[in-house]
């Protein structure tokens, strides 16, 4: 019953989103950049809560944090950027942040960190979905690497079980989990692209690069759940 009902939440709360980011991929423009830019300062507050940040310092750090993410996305129009100078306001950020972060008792490196962690949250996809002729395909593959290696990982880990991926930081996580979700969203997203191209044309990549890319994105997704887990580690540690 506690699996029916966790895989349910799982579910329900998957499929908004997913929508909410399907549409963004479709219309792109301001309206994409707009919904990145909502969840990146969302991933930036909870960064900052993780690190240690200390509590009178946490709305100041997270407003100014924020604002560089919002002169990182809007770059652009702002100020003329090309897509890979849309990444400078976001660095003069985090070196600001991580100076402040030293004076108030943050390590500066982790502080630092936050806002370009962040500033990948928006920037990658609308990088992708500026790509011509195949953005929105780019952008859709992206999608899917990260989706489907989750929901490989969370099913074969239950189905499956063995041995723990790593018990002290995440007791939940398995090695047949990390290959299961490997597999599929190699597989499954890398075909996506080949059908693409089968169906529209020459577009995005494909051959072994794009198998390799495909495989080393699901696992950069997937070590980032573990990664996150750690910092969460630290800091109750810490506490």
């Amino acid at each position: 019953m506690l699996f029916r009902s966790e895989l349910f939440a799982r579910v329900i709360s998957s499929l908004a989103l997913a929508s909410l980011a399907l549409t963004s991929a479709w219309f792109g423009g301001t309206f994409l950049v707009l919904v990145w830019l909502v969840a990146a300062i969302a991933v930036l507050r909870e960064w900052l809560g993780l690190i240690g940040v200390p509590r009178d310092a946490l709305l100041a750090f997270w407003i100014f944090g924020s604002a560089s993410l919002i002169l990182s996305a809007f770059s652009d129009q702002i100020f003329g950027f090309e897509s890979y100078e849309m990444i400078i306001p976001a660095c003069v950020g985090a070196i600001i942040l991580g100076l402040f972060g030293a004076f108030r008792g943050s390590s500066p490196l982790w502080t630092g960190a936050g806002p370009l962690y962040s500033a990948i949250v928006v920037l990658a996809p609308l990088w992708l979905r500026e790509r011509e002729p195949d953005g929105l395909i780019a952008l859709l593959w992206l999608f899917l690497v990260v989706w489907i290696s989750d929901i490989g990982a969370y099913f074969v880990g239950r189905r499956v079980g063995g041995p723990k991926l790593w018990p002290a930081i995440s007791p939940k996580k398995t090695w047949s989990g990390l290959f299961g979700g490997l597999i599929f969203g190699t597989l499954l997203a890398s075909g996506f692209v080949l059908l693409d191209r089968f169906i529209v044309g020459p577009v995005f990549m494909g051959g072994a690069a794009l198998f390799i890319l495909t495989l080393a994105t699901s696992l950069v997704s997937e070590l980032g759940d573990l990664f996150e887990s750690a910092i969460k580690d630290r800091k109750s540690t810490r506490l």
